[in-house]
C-alpha cells in the first residue's frame, strides 16, 4: 500500500459514530422478538398438505385436506430407503 492509501484508513471519531444511523448497538436478549417463518402451503394435486400426525418405522403420517370436498384425510408417506432396511418391508407394504 502506498502512503496515500494509508491516509484513508482512519478510525471514526466518537462524534462521527454518534451521528451514524446504521451503527451496531447492543441490546438485551429480552428485547429480541422472534417471529417464526410461515410455511408455504403445499398442494399435491387437489390435496393440501397439513401437519405431521405421527411417525413410525415405515414413514410419516400427515394430514391432508381435499380442496374439493374439504374432507380431512391421513396419508402415510413412505420412503423406499427406510423400507429396504426393514426385513420384508417392501413386501409388507404391498400386502
Amino acid at each position: 500500500m502506498s502512503v496515500g492509501e494509508l491516509q484513508h484508513l482512519d478510525y471514526l471519531t466518537e462524534n462521527e459514530l454518534m451521528g451514524m444511523d446504521t451503527f451496531i448497538h447492543r441490546i438485551d436478549s429480552t428485547e429480541v422478538i422472534y417471529q417464526p417463518r410461515r410455511k408455504r402451503a403445499k398442494l399435491i394435486g387437489k390435496y393440501l398438505m397439513g401437519d405431521l400426525l405421527g411417525e413410525g418405522s415405515y414413514g410419516k403420517v400427515k394430514e391432508m385436506l381435499d380442496s374439493d370436498t374439504l374432507c380431512r384425510r391421513a396419508v402415510k408417506i413412505l420412503k423406499k430407503k427406510k423400507l429396504r432396511r426393514i426385513p420384508n418391508g417392501e413386501a409388507n407394504v404391498k400386502k
